[in-house]
């Protein structure tokens, strides 16, 4: 007696092997754990002070870091508009380390009182445009820290050549950019706050490949991991910090050529992106507001606050003395991590790339209906 088995019923048992196993296989690689949600690296790693322009901004729990802020004078700092949407009381600058709970281990000369801010007149918070504000403080931020420089238009230009020539996707990048902030980091699956500030390499991404919430992104940058399958990014709380590059042409000055190009402003939430790390590309990208674009509006905001009409962007403190170049120093993978436990792969799946237990079970109907097909 020979047995008869449709071919619709084949097609469809192939159909649900396939559905299970390519689900379970997703799910495997959502589920693999990361060691921080940026994956980045503690900057004491590398020096006491590596970015002494780096500075967070806290409310009134002096250690309780809400956003970061870049410092670009004497007595002002750039950070983003939507960190002064809650009332702010302080900046603290010239550390790395900030403790979480007790402010008291907290030197006084570390902290200083906000007493003025200037949100950008045309900032949406609802696609983060003109996502720009001034903080002024009431003491030289000189005694602990440095300012950095802000890219000129014509820099801003050479980065973005640069990110034209260096992104891909589905491959590694070269790293060209660095992020840094005391925000929210991922260890194991729990979100924490750091009290150390923490630095991570990126890639910048041309205009055209990037998935932003502004259609215009003229004075938008987007970065994003320079490795693939890797997950870096910034994280909730280092809005307003700082996203650097180095111009190659002044490596051999003072401040190693390094400029500040932007301020976190926005992308995808941590979490989204840890359960999907396979989805690497799909995801927006953090968005930095590009400030080259705001240069003329940050330099006439301080002339008319501080009553000076020759204040100049390129001429105040043109070039700082660091004693260390980030650039040289920070790692493109998390330090004392195994890499196997969340590098993923961002392939999509295709004949040529279907799992092997899906092959298996494929080469076992195939014998199993050339058998009955023989009875």
């Amino acid at each position: 007696m020979r047995l008869h088995i449709p071919h619709n019923t084949t097609r469809y048992l192939l159909l649900l092997l396939l559905i299970i196993f390519s689900s379970r296989h997703s799910v495997v690689l959502a589920a693999q754990p990361t060691s921080k949600a940026i994956n980045s690296n503690p900057a004491t790693l590398y020096a006491p002070l590596l970015l002494p322009w780096q500075a967070a901004i806290t409310s009134s729990n002096i250690t309780s870091v809400s956003c970061g802020a870049v410092i670009i004078d004497e007595y002002w700092l750039i950070t983003a508009a939507h960190c002064t949407q809650n009332y702010i009381y302080h900046v603290i600058a010239g550390t790395s380390s900030i403790p979480q709970k007790n402010s008291q281990q907290l030197n006084d000369k570390y902290k200083f009182t906000i007493t003025h801010t200037i949100n950008h007149p045309n900032y949406d918070d609802d696609i983060f445009t003109n996502d720009i504000a001034l903080i002024r403080v009431n003491r030289s931020l000189f005694t602990v820290a440095k300012p950095i420089v802000i890219a000129s238009v014509n820099e801003q230009i050479t980065a973005n050549n640069i990110f034209d020539n260096n992104w891909v996707i589905h491959k590694n990048s070269k790293a060209n950019l660095i992020a840094s902030g005391w925000g929210k980091s991922n260890i194991g699956t729990i979100i924490n706050d750091q009290n150390q500030l923490q630095v991570v390499t990126l890639a910048g991404i041309p205009d055209q490949y990037c998935n932003g919430l502004q259609a215009n992104k003229s004075q938008i940058i987007c970065a994003d991991s320079n490795i693939d399958g890797l997950l870096k990014d910034v994280c909730s709380g280092d809005s307003g910090g700082p996203l650097i590059w180095q111009n190659p042409q002044h490596i051999a000055n003072n401040d190693f050529g390094l400029r500040v190009l932007g301020i976190v402003s926005n992308g995808a939430p941590c979490e989204h992106r840890l359960n999907h790390p396979a989805q690497q590309y799909q995801h927006l990208h953090g968005q930095y507001t590009e400030l080259a674009s705001f240069r003329t509006w940050i330099e006439a905001s301080i002339k008319h606050y501080d009553d000076l009409p020759h204040f100049s962007l390129a001429t105040h403190y043109n070039s700082p003395n660091y004693k260390y170049d980030p650039f040289g120093l920070v790692d493109d993978y998390p330090q004392n991590q195994d890499l196997n436990l969340f590098l993923v792969s961002t392939q999509p799946q295709s004949a040529g790339n279907i799992p092997i237990k899906v092959l298996i079970i494929l080469a076992a109907i195939a014998l199993f209906r050339k058998r009955i097909n023989l009875l």
